[in-house]
């Protein structure tokens, strides 16, 4: 059987290089082959920060509410 030999590059949407972070292999049985990419650790950063100030601001609004409901009903 012809061997195939193809090089890839991994590029995140962000543009940063997902180069240390995707893996080959080759699965059990049939041996196909196949990549793992893991997720842009620049996205995931901006993600968790992103995340951070929902919650930061879900909880203040609801702080903000029950205050103005306490100063109707004392």
């Amino acid at each position: 059987m012809p061997t195939v030999e193809v090089e890839i590059e991994v590029w995140c949407s962000c543009g940063e290089g997902l180069c240390r972070q995707t893996t080959t292999g080759r699965t059990n049985g049939r041996g196909q082959e196949y990549f793992t990419v893991e997720p842009c650790n620049k996205c995931l950063e901006s993600a968790t920060e992103d995340g951070k100030k929902d919650g930061w601001n879900e909880g203040y609004e609801a702080a903000q509410k029950e205050f103005e409901k306490s100063k109707d009903h004392p």
